[in-house]
This record gives C-alpha cells, sequence and structure tokens, in this order.
C-alpha cells in the first residue's frame, strides 16, 4: 500500500481514512506493508499492538521529505506549481515514488494499492516489476481541490495515467465515480464506489461548558478552494444581520487562511469569526457547536459530516458531496447559494424542535452507519476479483 500521510502526520480526511481503513484491513488477517514519505523516529499509533500482531510494516522514505500536503500562503486564485505545492514540492514526490519503486520491489505481495496521484508513479511502476494487479482509491482529483478553477495539469497527467493502469478503481462515492467517468474517460465497469465509515468509539459528544452564551456554527476542514469556506463566511454575514449573539468557528488551516481572515475583516465581522488553526482532537469542538456546515464546492465524501452527527450536531451539507448521497437526517444546500445557507442556519439556530427533532434522528441514523470493517470487507472484494 502507497500513501501520502498517515496519522500523525496528516493535512486531512485522506489521514482519517487510512487510519480506520488500515486498522480495519489489518483485522482481516491481511498483511500491510505501508510506504509513506516519512514515519518520524518512532511509530506511536493507537493501534500499535495490532500493527505488529497483524505483520504491518510501515516504511518511510525519507526524514527529511514533507510528511504531507502542505500548502504556502498565496492569493485566492493562483495555482502554479510552485507557489501552491511550494518547497520543491513535486521533487519530493519523484523522490518518493523512486523510493517506493525501490522499497517496493523488494516486497512480495498480492495486491499493489495506491492512495491518490503522488503515489501513482510508483504504483504504475511495481505493477510492472512485480507483475502484481494494481489498485487506486480516489479520495479526491485535481479538479476537485481547485474547485474546477485552473486545474494542474501536470497533475491531471498523473492522475489519468494512473486511473488507466489500474486494474480496478475505488471511489468514495458515485459523485466522484462521475467525476472519473466525465473528466478523465473511465469505463464506469472499472469503478466500485465504496462509502468512507465512521469510528463511534473517536467521536462522541463531551461534556464541555462554553466560555460564552453564544450560539455557535463550526467549520472543520482544510481552507482551500475546493472546501467553500468563502460561502461560509458570506452566510456569516447575512446571519448576523438578523442575529448577532452568533458565533462562527473555523478550525483547520489552508492557503486560503490569510484571505478567509481579510473577507471577514471586509465585512466587517471579524470579532465574530474564529480561526483556531489546525486540531488534531476536534470532538471538542463539535460538542460546543450548535450546528455544522460543509459548503464544500466539490467534496468526493465528506468525513467531517459523519464526525458531527456523531457528536450530535445538526450538519448543513453541499449538493455537491459525497456524503449527500448517504445520510438523510440533515439539511443540504448547492454550495453556491448563500441566501439559502444562511436561512437554515437561522432556522436550526431559531427553532428548538427542528434542532432537536434534526439532531435525535441523525443520531439514530449514524448508529446504524457503516463501520470500517464494513469498508475493508469491501475493499477484500475488489482485491479478490482482480488478484492474479
Amino acid at each position: 500500500m502507497l500513501g501520502w500521510e498517515f496519522p500523525p502526520f496528516k493535512s486531512g480526511g485522506l489521514g482519517t481514512y487510512l487510519l480506520g481503513f488500515t486498522k480495519a484491513l489489518s483485522s482481516l488477517n491481511t498483511k500491510i506493508t505501508f510506504i509513506m514519505p516519512y514515519t518520524g523516529k518512532s511509530i506511536k499509533y493507537d493501534f500499535i499492538d495490532i500493527i505488529q500482531a497483524n505483520g504491518v510494516e510501515f516504511f518511510g522514505v525519507s526524514s527529511k521529505l514533507t510528511p504531507y500536503i502542505t500548502l504556502p500562503v498565496e492569493s485566492k486564485y493562483k495555482r502554479s506549481i510552485d507557489v501552491i505545492y511550494g518547497w520543491h514540492f513535486f521533487d519530493e514526490v519523484r523522490y518518493y515514488n523512486n523510493r517506493a519503486i525501490e522499497i517496493g520491489s523488494k516486497i512480495d505481495c498480492d495486491i499493489i494499492h495506491c492512495h491518490d496521484w503522488m503515489t501513482y508513479s510508483a504504483g504504475i511502476a511495481l505493477k510492472r516489476v512485480l507483475k502484481k494487479p494494481l489498485v487506486v482509491t480516489i479520495h479526491s482529483t485535481e479538479y476537485d481541490r481547485t474547485g474546477n478553477l485552473f486545474p494542474n495539469t501536470e497533475i491531471m497527467h498523473i492522475e489519468r495515467l494512473g486511473l488507466l493502469e489500474a486494474d480496478a478503481i475505488i471511489t468514495v462515492s458515485e459523485y466522484e465515480k462521475r467525476q472519473l467517468v466525465d473528466r478523465y474517460g473511465i469505463n464506469p465497469n472499472k469503478i466500485t464506489v465504496i462509502y468512507n465509515a465512521i469510528d463511534l468509539d473517536k467521536y462522541k459528544r463531551m461534556n464541555i461548558e462554553k466560555m460564552f452564551n453564544d450560539k455557535i456554527v463550526l467549520y472543520v476542514g482544510r481552507l482551500t478552494i475546493q472546501k467553500g469556506v468563502e460561502f461560509f463566511i458570506d452566510a456569516a454575514k447575512k446571519v448576523l444581520e438578523k442575529n448577532k449573539n452568533v458565533r462562527f468557528v473555523i478550525v483547520g488551516t489552508g492557503d486560503q487562511m490569510p484571505y478567509l481572515m481579510q473577507k471577514s475583516v471586509d465585512l466587517e465581522i471579524a470579532d465574530r469569526i474564529h480561526f483556531v488553526g489546525f486540531e488534531s482532537d476536534v470532538s471538542k469542538y463539535y460538542s460546543i457547536a450548535d450546528v455544522f456546515v460543509m459548503p464544500s464546492v466539490s467534496e468526493p465524501f465528506g468525513l467531517t459530516a459523519l464526525e458531527a452527527l456523531a457528536c450530535e450536531v445538526p450538519v448543513i451539507i453541499s449538493k455537491q458531496s459525497g456524503v449527500s448521497e448517504v445520510i438523510r437526517n440533515c439539511l443540504k444546500i448547492d454550495f453556491w447559494d448563500v441566501n439559502g445557507l444562511a436561512n437554515k442556519i437561522l432556522a436550526l439556530l431559531s427553532y428548538k424542535p427542528l434542532n432537536e427533532e434534526l439532531k435525535e434522528r441523525a443520531k439514530a441514523e449514524i448508529l446504524r452507519y457503516r463501520n470500517w470493517n464494513d469498508v475493508a470487507k469491501d475493499c477484500l472484494n475488489v482485491y479478490y476479483s482482480v488478484a492474479r
């Protein structure tokens, strides 16, 4: 298995996915060798006993590599390779792939499984060297990450090559499957949709006392064009015109942070917008939230919506997301519909019966939702379908 990040070295939902997925897969008697850019001096994951018991090995190709995608500060739309990925990022990707080929070519395996474009070059080469089938999981495309604005042609080329070379493709939603068919011309029969899961033991509402009496509207995620946080702030302005006793909390970092901070100043609501940065334990923020909003422009899935539901927070999500296909007890909007988003936030804050009803139904729904073992079993079926 090849991946660019793994907790504690992660930048978003991919790391969360890989933690839950590999933990479940290893429990099903699957031996995993995971090649990543960086592991640190020692591995202290919360399932270290399972890793040791099931023989899972982590290889870090170099302690000098960026441990995960880090995006520097830059303007709203500029998408040059050097600016957005920065710090010779593409050189790091090439170095990782060369070392991954060197390591992987010595490993006896049945399946090669790659997660996202940074690993595809190595996956393709190892398919040839080892003569084993290649499975790729698409968690996000360059079109998603750029909000369909100025996608990077080099990344698109790598993505297309990986998808064409793969013996099987896994996507996390029908929404993302359509992207691969429409954008890259991939045969839909080659694609299997396996929805993400949630670890209910990790995400639970905590008894935390608020520091103030205002209502709290929460966003959790990277601050990038893809995530639509600027629409969240525009909606905040409209909400505050009707109800001044609301605070908007933004958990996460990304290249849009300076732009979003300036936007809150320009809209004269900076005192009501709280940027708290990256937080590894987000349950404490879910636990003080009255409403959670996921306004993504293009979201292959959207694990944060499930996390919020698990912490008993009423959820508003964009229709342009994979998670909107699988959860019913939430409110949905088009990401660009700022008025609609503001009205739904106000409704959930103002009408307690609506808030409580949505919360109770969502709580029951999330308890019935799939777990990571379900994901691992579905993935094993894909492995068996191409194994030779």
